[in-house]
């Protein structure tokens, strides 16, 4: 099988490899990584820059599709399936990994007793292909630098699109609005849900915020990544989206809360959030989420936008099918409202059932966990990461987002802190003990690395 896939990835990229070397330049070298094997592999043929770079490029416009449009699954399937296949090596697959593919498997399997299988079909391919993304995203982020410009690529498309609901709003809509924060008149996108747009955003300013906190930094990247954060804010505010309002003040409440009470934050986000997850949806709560609910105004509805009314008939019909679910996608199919269960849990519930629940969950438990056991900035990032979507998990439908589960991926393939060798947690590298802290930048392009790895072999 090994050798199916280097012949595939040979041929694929057999243009790149006779590039030449001239071509290749400093810049590019210290941005696709060094020429020296990953860990495991020495002695064996390494990967040469000009194969890692397509991989790259096309992870990076998978990105962009990702956030500028939903309307083009197949392309963006290509381009990620493209990324994997062009990265220049085998993937290795870790336990979070396996877990999405299985869960993809599984979400599959269930189109075979689903009541309309077109319908269901193209609802387990969004999971196939969340998990895909998510995959590649781990298997070529092994740098800060090539995280950037994945997170830019994403950031410039979300850009795009507040752009457009910014334009539509200044086309003379906006004096129906009495007031900047009525969110009774909502902007989006032509051919776009008006909530995923909103979400899109928001997960534009996580992924930003994300990479902005990493230690050592540079200030032109952080700036860069800080600079498209008000449009997106402002995108939001015109969209009216509750749940996208709600995350977009949850990133600064997190970060400072974080800084001062780091332990409590986490708790909050590795406890709490899991806990209301499961629980707010099962109808404990409902008072204080409707009287969180009427802070909104005029956009208060007195069933919290009438997910008061769908959890329950979505409880109802996940337990005629607790285990293996109904299918997914059915749930809008078969509900008399014909809409979604608009919550994280009762989707997947009602489309994969509590065996796709556990494995959805073990997902993020095993990707977060491994990555919060890195060091004390690891842990800052995936509570941020938790407690931001926490809204939007639990009052819309981000669960196969292909914005989501980039994020996901970006975050916990790149274990950065200070962003020296000794602390960085890719998967393709030498171990942190073979340098000295702070001697390189990179993961391991150095000569000094292979020197730490010559002095190991000889012992």
């Amino acid at each position: 099988m090994a050798s199916a896939y280097l012949s595939v990835n040979h041929s694929l990229i057999g243009w790149s490899s006779a590039m030449p070397s001239a071509l290749v330049t400093p810049a590019a070298r210290r941005f696709v990584g060094p020429v020296n094997p990953p860990v495991g592999t020495v002695g064996k043929k390494s990967v040469s820059i000009s194969n890692r770079l397509p991989g790259v490029l096309l992870l990076c416009a998978a990105a962009f599709m990702a956030a500028w449009s939903q309307n083009h699954p197949i392309l963006c399937a290509g381009l990620i399936l493209g990324a994997l296949l062009c990265s220049g090596r085998m993937p290795r697959l870790q336990a979070a990994d396996l877990t999405a593919l299985g869960l993809a498997l599984w979400a599959l399997a269930t189109t075979s007793w689903s009541a309309d299988s077109s319908v269901a079909l193209a609802a387990a391919l969004s999971y196939a292909l969340a998990a895909v993304i998510f995959v590649t995203a781990r298997h070529i982020v092994d740098r800060i630098p090539i995280a950037v410009a994945v997170a830019a690529c994403y950031l410039l498309g979300a850009l795009v699109r507040a752009w457009e609901v910014i334009r539509q709003a200044a086309s003379g809509q906006i004096a129906a609005r009495t007031s900047t924060l009525d969110l009774t008149v909502r902007f989006g996108v032509e051919g776009a849900n008006l909530n995923f747009t909103a979400y899109t955003l928001v997960t534009g300013c996580l992924l930003a915020m994300l990479l902005t906190t990493v230690r050592k930094q540079r200030r032109v990247i952080r700036f860069l990544l800080l600079l498209p954060l008000p449009v997106l804010a402002l995108g939001v505010l015109l969209n009216g989206t509750k749940g996208a309002l709600v995350a977009l003040v949850l990133i600064p409440a997190y970060l400072i809360a974080s800084t001062f009470l780091p332990r409590l934050a986490l708790a909050a986000a590795a406890i709490a959030v899991p806990v209301l997850l499961v629980l707010v949806p099962l109808g404990l709560g409902n008072a204080t989420l409707l009287r969180f609910d009427t802070s909104f105004g005029q956009r208060s509805t007195g069933d919290a936008s009438g997910r008061l009314l769908v959890w329950p008939d979505a409880i109802a019909t996940w337990s005629e099918s607790l285990f293996v679910g109904i299918g997914t996608g059915m749930y809008p199919v078969v509900n008399s409202l014909g809409i979604g269960a608009h919550n994280l849990l009762l989707t997947v519930g009602n489309d994969l059932g509590l065996v796709g629940v556990a494995g959805y969950a073990a997902v993020f438990l095993l990707a977060l966990g491994t990555h919060a056991r890195r060091h004390t900035q690891a842990r800052r990032h995936v509570g941020l990461y938790i407690v931001t979507l926490f809204p939007i998990w639990l009052t819309g439908h981000w669960e196969v987002s292909l914005g989501a589960w980039l994020a996901l991926g970006v975050l916990t393939a790149t274990g950065v802190r200070d962003g020296t060798p000794s602390e960085v947690g890719g998967r393709h590298r030498l171990r942190s003990t073979l340098t000295r802290p702070g001697t390189s930048r990179s993961f391991g392009g150095d000569q000094r690395l292979t020197r730490g790895h010559d002095r190991i072999r000889r012992m």
